[in-house]
């Protein structure tokens, strides 16, 4: 038999059920800051992992083909490597397990996502470095920064080939600088060159009823070939109908997809106008409006390559420079300036200027024919 309880036990059992009967009453005990932290940065980790590969995916799968794609495509792509640099100390101190998978989420940002090139293998020099050519474009945006910038720059490039996109005004300058040498100069189109140059005719697509760029035959000593000065229509003009809330409303969607269709077939028409001379060596330059990743791009050029990522390291961007107070100024997102070679060209190095004369920078490269064809002047 238990002893029975006396007066001091009664009070203390009562007591206890009290507190428990409170207990239940208010609920579980809230955990603090340090038990919560863990939990908070598990789930962060988890949700950033699933946001940087959706967005590998969209940026590089699906591409243009849906208009929130193609949006985020012309978007800086730097500011989503935050959330793994914010976690990845966090996830030492508290997640350790988690770490591997926010530095992964921070490579492929920094890889992929951003654009980062980095060729393991560049076409070998010819033995005679005589026969390598420079070329550089620039969108000069007629003049509105200062252009003399780039012309300090191209002057340090000791170009061979020059192309700029956006000189109706303002050639004072170039006049100046190009004055011993070779150019032609049509509408917004400008060409200089230190080999004979002669206009075979513009590119003139139907899709937005401008002027897309302008063909030239340049007679070089290393051989004959054939400068495409481009200057595709942007997107911004269809981004620009987007509203804060479209994907809810659907404002301004149908007519950038209308307007992305018209960039396409602009594009297409542009190849092939190009391909009417395909029998000699061509070498396209300028505004493409376009980055490398875009799947237009890659439907519609796909004939040529690139430049940069042949021969280029880094992530090449070229526009835009002169942005609003929300950026910060002369660090463009996107590599919308191209130099791009047939297969008659070898490419040995691709490079992007430093300076904000204008609002693109400009994008050079040094080139050689694979088989130099003798030179019209030579016949």
């Amino acid at each position: 038999h238990h002893a029975p309880l006396n007066g001091t036990d009664l009070m203390a059992t009562a007591a206890k059920t009290a507190e428990k009967q409170r207990t239940r009453a208010q609920g579980p005990v809230p955990a603090s800051p340090q038990e919560r932290l863990p939990v908070w940065t598990r789930r962060l980790s988890i949700a950033n992992t699933v946001m940087v590969l959706g967005l590998l995916f969209l940026l590089c799968v699906v591409s243009e083909e849906w208009w929130v794609s193609a949006a985020l495509g012309y978007l800086p792509r730097a500011p989503f490597l935050l959330p793994s640099l914010l976690l990845i100390p966090l996830c030492l101190v508290y997640q350790r397990s988690f770490t591997f998978a926010n530095v992964l989420c921070a490579i492929v940002i920094l890889g992929p996502v951003m654009g980062l090139c980095a060729p393991l293998e560049r076409d070998s020099l010819p033995e005679d470095g005589s026969k390598v050519l420079t070329v550089v474009s620039c969108n000069a945006q007629n003049g509105a920064s200062d252009l003399r910038k780039v012309l300090w720059e191209l002057e340090a490039l000791d170009a061979d080939v020059v192309a700029l996109q956006e000189t109706k005004w303002d050639v004072d300058l170039l006049e100046e600088f190009f004055i011993d040498w070779e150019t032609v100069h049509v509408g917004e189109y400008w060409v200089s060159s230190r080999f004979p140059l002669r206009v075979l005719s513009e590119l003139n697509p139907g899709a937005f009823e401008r002027s897309s760029g302008l063909l030239v035959e340049v007679d070089a000593p290393q051989g004959q070939f054939l400068v495409g000065n481009l200057h595709l229509n942007t997107a911004r003009h269809g981004l620009s109908d987007l509203k804060w809330h479209s994907p809810v409303t659907g404002a301004g969607v149908e007519d950038l997809e209308w307007h992305q269709w018209r960039r396409r077939l602009e594009a297409e028409e542009a190849v092939a106008l190009l391909a009417r001379h395909a029998a000699r060596p061509q070498v396209l330059l300028g505004d493409f409006n376009t980055p490398t990743s875009s799947s237009m791009y890659a439907d519609v050029w796909n004939g040529y390559r690139s430049a940069f990522d042949s021969a280029g390291f880094g992530y090449g961007y070229t526009a835009p420079c002169n942005t609003s107070s929300l950026w910060p100024h002369n660090t463009p997102w996107l590599r919308i300036d191209h130099i791009l070679c047939d297969s008659s060209w070898k490419i040995h190095e691709c490079g992007i200027g430093d300076s904000d004369g204008s609002d693109h920078r400009l994008i050079w490269a040094r080139v050689s024919l694979r088989s130099p064809r003798p030179s019209a002047a030579a016949q």
